[in-house]
């Protein structure tokens, strides 16, 4: 099975429009991946072969951010012998912690996996609340990364893998935003 656009498509998880995104920012097209999520067979291959990208950082725990993490997370843990996955969830203070009693060990080799990557912001929380556990981030992967630039990836200072690296899909400021000076309605996706 093809993991790429189309997939997604056929799924009803890639949409074209005008789209307001969690970061705030806008875009032409949004990915809806948990339309891709909801069939553990659609996603399959897809966590499948960015478990594989990422088994060679020795890490048996998986962390994904609340909400949209969880299922990729687990997907890329279940494949592996002893994975295990835990999620962080948001404070009220936009922080995310570990809640549900869920530990680290000291110094526990950790990958954070989300589901799809624009700006990098849930992934920064995420990576804060291992280090804050005691944990180790040794990887970063996202079943896709839409973003145009990776400036992002570079200040982690460790590998980030992408199953499906998109980088073609724009995204704009409000103000900045073609589709608002045309006065198409914006559309929020996930609500």
């Amino acid at each position: 099975m093809a993991c790429d656009a189309a997939d997604l498509a056929k799924w009803g998880a890639y949409l074209k429009g005008h789209f307001l995104l969690t970061t705030g920012r806008h875009s032409d097209q949004f990915l809806l991946l948990a339309r891709l999520t909801e069939y553990p067979s659609a996603v399959a291959p897809w966590a499948d072969q960015l478990a594989r990208q990422l088994e060679p950082y020795q890490a048996l725990t998986v962390v994904g951010p609340a909400v949209g993490g969880i299922i990729p997370a687990f997907a890329v843990a279940s494949r592996w012998v002893d994975g295990r996955i835990l999620f962080a969830e948001k404070n009220d203070d936009g922080t995310m912690q570990f809640k549900r009693g869920f530990r680290l060990t000291p110094g526990e080799r950790v990958v954070v996996v989300e589901d799809v990557v624009t700006t990098g912001s849930s992934v920064d929380k995420v990576i804060a609340a291992v280090n804050a556990g005691g944990g180790k981030v040794v990887a970063v992967g996202a079943l896709v990364d839409r973003g145009q630039e990776k400036p992002h990836w570079t200040k982690w200072g460790y590998e980030a893998v992408f199953r499906f690296p998109s980088g073609s899909m724009p995204s704009w400021e409000p103000g900045e935003c073609p589709l608002c000076q045309e006065n198409i309605p914006l559309t929020r996706p996930k609500a």
